[in-house]
């Protein structure tokens, strides 16, 4: 009974939670409508996302540490920026002030790729870490979803859901190594037999666990040609 009524009230508070959300971004369109201002300054824009000074932060800052390429798993791991400065922000404005129009300047950062950045066979599927119903409930917004399809947008692919959320509701930045590992064990699913090449799509690249997990449900399904895409690395967290 005293469960029932501990998830009862969880549930209530997130309903409250998600009605302040839309009552708050209303009050915002209101006042400061839709590229009104900055998502990296926050000063009066032009109408674009971003003003021409945090554009150009953006594009040529944090070059030396940019597009950074490991093994994961056995897969190649991409991350386009470190995770700092104005890319932090705006993944953070995507992921918890479900800013839409992140997703596409994170995802335009591809406009710029070096040439040594792989090219994609064209039966090629961007695909992304889905996250917990309850927290896509609550936040209103995939923001995973939207950076695989400004992904597959920009390199011209086809997007796709294979991954389905099984478990690993506990958020993964508050937990250590060990409760990362322990928290998306068998977190995630094949959502249909794959035979062709899979691009996965995140926003941060921490301690490569949720990637991990996520290359194992995509070889557990057939994949053969993996490659991995984070928006931002979080430099020294392994």
């Amino acid at each position: 009974m005293d469960r029932m009524r501990g998830r009862n009230a969880g549930s209530r508070f997130a309903l409250f939670r998600k009605g302040a959300r839309r009552i708050r971004e209303g009050l915002e369109q209101i006042v400061f409508p839709e590229g009104a201002v900055c998502l990296g300054c926050g000063k009066i824009s032009d109408g674009h996302a971003l003003c021409p000074v945090c554009r150009a932060e953006l594009e040529n800052g944090e070059l030396l540490e940019s597009w950074n390429q490991e093994d994961i798993a056995g897969v190649p791991a991409w991350s386009i920026r470190p995770h700092r400065g104005l890319a932090r922000k705006l993944v953070l404005t995507l992921k918890h002030g479900t800013e839409r129009r992140a997703a596409a300047e994170l995802t335009g950062m591809l406009r710029s790729r070096p040439d040594y950045f792989p090219s994609f066979p064209p039966d090629t599927v961007v695909t992304w870490v889905p996250m917990p119903k309850r927290r896509q409930r609550e936040r209103g917004i995939d923001h995973g979803r939207l950076l695989a399809e400004g992904v597959a947008k920009e390199l011209g692919l086809t997007c796709q859901a294979l991954l389905l959320r099984m478990g690993g509701g506990r958020p993964q930045a508050r937990l250590n190594m060990a409760g990362r590992e322990q928290n998306l064990q068998n977190a995630f699913a094949p959502a249909e037999k794959i035979a062709f090449p899979v691009l996965l799509v995140d926003d941060v690249l921490t301690t490569g666990t949720t990637a991990r997990r996520c290359i194992e449900a995509l070889r557990a399904a057939g994949a053969k040609e993996i490659t991995f895409l984070a928006m931002t690395r979080a430099l020294g967290d392994g």
